[in-house]
């Protein structure tokens, strides 16, 4: 498709005073026809809400459909964060269990029936199996997220009018717009998507995807033994965002790279527009010599922390695990193993998102005294030392890890009372031994569900982490999965923040587990894009990005 730049010239005639003249405006150059994105990524089941539960899968999804609310782009996805999209305005309860949404009105699906209150309804029943006739029962996103079901979020959906819609909750869940931002609360087209099956790729014709009421059409998918090669979206002449000029390239095609050098090798030579997903640390460096292109960074939503086994002694006791916590050296480890392109983490709610409070840098970095003071009393010393077994992923499933754990062993053991062993699993049997509870110390990684600090403040109790944390201690005080609850519970805005702030600082003082680092987002592309925006959120959107 030719690309080449006009330059409009609009004139505008004025009449002052009964005398007509005349002004002209160059107006800016229109954008780019087509955008190329280059990727590593490949969609992992389908295109179905009901079934997709991968990150480049709800990429596509989120490009193809439309949810209820979405999160400014560029914020901290707080309550003040929440704009509309296919509901122009919503109100809850006093006690945050009734949400009505108000609908946006003539938002047209491809056939040309009319969005409404039925879709909302009908997208929510099935993907979460509200009438016993879904898919709830597959083990989808909805299922693994507590949509419903018991102890679940959602009760029922009720349709109030043509253009309202109400949620019942069976619980007070403060972040529930943030959950409604997320692919997996996107509409479905009832009229391609049956109510007990799932819509899946196939080769016969069959529908590609139920999504519809997105900035884009899906085009063309092309997928060969169960990976991508090229994807095509185009734009959709119905989305309810046109007027404001979304999306802002009429064609999208998204092109699959084997390998990462692949990949850097395309946005070398120029045959493709953007590079995301997954660039290494030194080719990104690299990158950030070279004149030719740009490089685009924001915070990522990825974690990674540090988990102790609670049974295990000497592990068990919370002066041990402090002076462990001590002995880290987190700008070490992001130099090192990432070249600075991540950041150190201090939170278990990750930098950028909101309620974040730095606690565990009470600790400092690589702070042996307090570490030798905290192990002393347990009789560990220089001549007597902790012997620390650290298990880490072997397998490529989270980013450097045996680079990551060499750093660690190097740190743990300046301290001069620690002794080190790695122990590096593939990732099958690391979550057989996760499972099993015997690894005393282990490596683990986060990347959430909806971004909230909901999805991330569980994690020193979650259940499959199996780390036997005590849910009374300390004795006679209140717990983490107490605070949790007050926090998720919340009605207002500042019960919720006084909750998060509460519990991250116990999360410092009990270090259950300890949080190491966070992801960058990181993207590049020629000098002539833009319209990137890298957030907590890590959504791309390509109904933003342009090219001149």
């Amino acid at each position: 498709m030719e690309r080449n730049q006009i330059i409009a010239i609009v004139v505008i005639i004025v009449i002052v005073g009964g005398v007509a003249g005349y002004m002209i405006f160059l107006a800016p150059p229109p954008y780019a026809d087509l955008i190329i994105v280059g990727t590593t990524d490949s969609v992992e089941s389908s295109l179905d809400m009901a079934q997709s539960y991968d990150y480049f899968g709800w990429e596509m999804i989120i490009s193809l459909s439309s949810g209820l609310v979405d999160i400014e782009p560029g914020s901290q996805a707080g309550v003040d964060d929440i704009i509309p999209a296919l509901a122009t305005s919503w109100t809850t309860s006093s006690d945050g269990k009734t949400w009505d949404f108000t609908l946006r009105q003539g938002v047209k699906f491809p056939d040309g029936r009319e969005f409404n209150a039925t879709d909302v309804k009908y997208t929510f029943d099935r993907n979460c199996n509200l009438t016993g006739d879904g898919l709830f029962e597959l083990d989808g996103p909805q299922l693994n997220m507590g949509y419903a079901g018991e102890g679940g979020i959602i009760d029922n959906v009720e349709i109030v009018s043509e253009y309202v819609v109400r949620f019942n909750l069976q619980i007070s869940f403060s972040p529930f717009l943030q959950l409604l931002s997320c692919a997996a609360s996107y509409m479905v087209d009832r009229a391609v998507a049956p109510m007990d099956e799932l819509v899946s790729y196939n080769t016969a014709g069959d529908p590609l995807t139920p999504c519809a009421l997105g900035p884009y059409l899906l085009a063309s998918w092309t997928r060969v033994g169960g990976s991508d090669e090229e994807i095509r979206l185009v734009r959709n002449p119905d989305y309810f965002d046109a007027a404001a000029g979304l999306p802002r390239t009429n064609n999208v095609t998204i092109k699959m790279y084997a390998s990462d050098s692949a990949l850097a090798a395309a946005i070398t030579s120029g045959e493709i527009d953007i590079a995301y997903r997954q660039l290494t640390a030194t080719q990104i460096a690299s990158f950030k010599e070279n004149t030719a292109v740009k490089v685009w960074e924001g915070i990522g939503a990825q974690i990674q922390y540090l988990c102790f086994q609670q049974d295990i002694y000497p592990y068990n006791v919370t002066d041990i695990r402090r002076g462990i916590t001590a002995a880290l050296n987190r700008t070490h480890v992001v130099e090192s193993a990432f070249l600075g392109t991540f950041e150190e983490l201090y939170s278990m709610i990750p930098a950028g998102m909101a309620y974040h409070d730095p606690t565990f840098e009470v600790y400092g970095d690589a702070n042996y005294s307090y570490t030798q003071a905290m192990l002393a009393p347990y009789g560990y010393n220089s001549t007597h030392k902790l012997e620390l077994e650290l298990y880490y992923e072997s397998s490529g499933h989270y980013p450097q890890s045996q680079e990551q754990a060499l750093v660690y062993e190097a740190d743990w053991e300046a301290s001069g009372v620690i002794d080190v062993t790695l122990t590096g699993l593939e990732w099958p049997t690391f979550r057989l031994a996760r499972n099993a509870g015997t690894m005393p110390v282990f490596i683990y990684g986060w990347y959430p569900d909806f971004i909230d600090p909901d999805n991330y403040e569980f994690l020193p109790f979650a259940s499959w982490l199996n780390l036997g944390y005590n849910a009374t201690y300390p004795a006679g005080g209140i717990a983490q999965n107490d605070l949790w609850q007050e926090g998720r519970s919340a009605t207002t805005n500042a019960a919720r923040e006084a909750a998060y702030l509460e519990l991250q600082q116990l999360q410092a003082e009990e270090c259950s587990v300890v949080p190491l680092w966070q992801s960058n987002t990181v993207a590049v592309s020629k000098l002539n894009v833009g319209g990137i925006i890298l957030d907590i959120t890590v959504n791309w959107r390509h109904w933003l990005v342009f090219m001149t």
